[in-house]
This record gives structure tokens, C-alpha cells and sequence, in this order.
């Protein structure tokens, strides 16, 4: 039987314990996981509110009930950014691209690169909210504004450092677009089973959506 969101979260969380017992070398932020409180159902639905959005349910639920940010994974869960910053996506504006056709950098015209990145506001900013930073400007982002269904509610690996691109998350064992839960409870098992040296990144699930879903 499916378990619901908050079943699953408190699955996530009891594996999550494990991680206290674990020494890893290459873990960022403050290791193992400490997390913030969560915030209050008044507090979300004036950012939604204010920003004419309605947030993915399970990363709602998460940061209403469990916590609202923390210190991993990578260089920690970011908490919602109370007032935009030059460095923030602009939520309030739908994402461009869908799980079935994101930006490939590889793949993009030399006058789209100079308007997407080179303006005075980059047009690729919007419609997200910034997950984690792996380092080295690789990003986890949230899709929370799209006008596709598919795309709306995914996890994307953001790495326009190293000229990847914005590509989704897909579940190894489904090649499905991964929701915030899949996100979060991939790093508890991924890193779970390293060794005290041992480090990934969600750069290795990144993807492209070619099948039905």
C-alpha cells in the first residue's frame, strides 16, 4: 500500500537517524544533519500569498511539520527566502523549461546564451526555488510556478558553472522526474552507504524525460 506524505516522511526521517552514526569526510555543511524548526501553516500561506504560488505538498508538508531548513545535504536545505535576493529565482513567474525539454548548454544557440545569461536578469531564473548547493555551482532546485504538469513539483540539477545546464532529477529505478521526497530520502540512502571517503552527487541522476510517465 502507498504511504501517505506524512508516512513517508516520518520513514525518511527514522533512516535519517542513521546518518548520526555515520563519519563523513566530504559532507559540507555541518555533519550529521541538524535541523531547524518547522515553520508555522500561517507563515507558508503568506509566502504562497504573496507570491501567487502554491507550494509541491510533500515539500510543504515537510517544512510545516519536520523542519523549515537544516545542514545537509551538501551545504544544507535552504529555507524560503523571506525577501528576494539578486541571486534568488523570481517564484512568481512560471519555470521555462519541462522535464521532457530542459536547457542542455551543450545544445543552446550562441544568441540564446547571451540572452538567458548575459542580460541584466537572466531569463532562466524563474519559477524555482533554490534546494541545496553541492559546491562548486551545482544546485538542487524545486519547481514550484510551472504551466506543466509534468514539470511542476520536480527536483531539477542546476549546474550552469560548468556549463551542464537544468536538467531534472530522474529516480534510478524508475527514470521518473524525482518529487522533494524522493530527493531527500535518495540522499539518507546514497549516503548511508558510503564510506567515511566516499561522496556522490545529483549530477549522476540527471536526465532527460523521454517516456511516459
Amino acid at each position: 500500500m502507498k504511504m501517505t506524505v506524512d508516512e513517508r516522511i516520518r520513514h525518511i526521517m527514522k533512516k535519517a537517524e542513521g546518518l548520526a552514526g555515520k563519519r563523513n569526510e566530504f559532507s559540507c555543511g555541518e555533519f550529521p544533519p541538524k535541523w531547524k524548526p518547522p515553520l508555522s501553516e500561517q507563515a507558508v500561506a503568506a509566502y504562497e500569498e504573496k507570491n501567487g504560488i502554491r507550494l509541491p505538498e510533500d515539500y510543504r508538508r515537510f517544512i510545516t511539520t519536520v523542519a523549515s531548513a537544516g545542514t545537509q545535504p551538501f551545504y544544507g536545505l535552504q529555507g524560503l527566502p523571506v525577501k528576494r535576493k539578486d541571486s534568488d529565482a523570481d517564484v512568481r513567474k512560471p519555470f521555462l523549461y519541462t522535464v521532457r525539454s530542459p536547457l542542455l548548454l551543450e545544445e543552446v544557440l550562441d544568441e540564446e546564451y547571451d540572452r538567458l545569461f548575459k542580460a541584466e536578469e537572466p531569463g532562466a531564473d524563474t519559477g524555482y526555488l533554490f534546494l541545496c548547493h553541492e559546491g562548486c555551482g551545482m544546485y538542487s532546485i524545486l519547481i514550484v510556478n510551472s504551466e506543466d504538469r509534468e514539470t511542476y513539483g520536480t527536483v531539477w540539477y542546476y549546474d550552469l558553472a560548468n556549463d551542464v545546464g537544468i536538467l531534472p532529477l530522474l529516480a534510478p529505478d524508475t527514470g521518473s522526474p524525482m518529487s522533494f521526497l524522493d530527493w531527500l530520502e535518495y540522499y539518507v540512502d546514497r549516503t548511508l552507504g558510503l564510506d567515511e571517503r566516499g561522496f556522490f552527487s545529483y549530477g549522476e541522476l540527471a536526465g532527460v524525460v523521454t517516456g511516459d510517465l
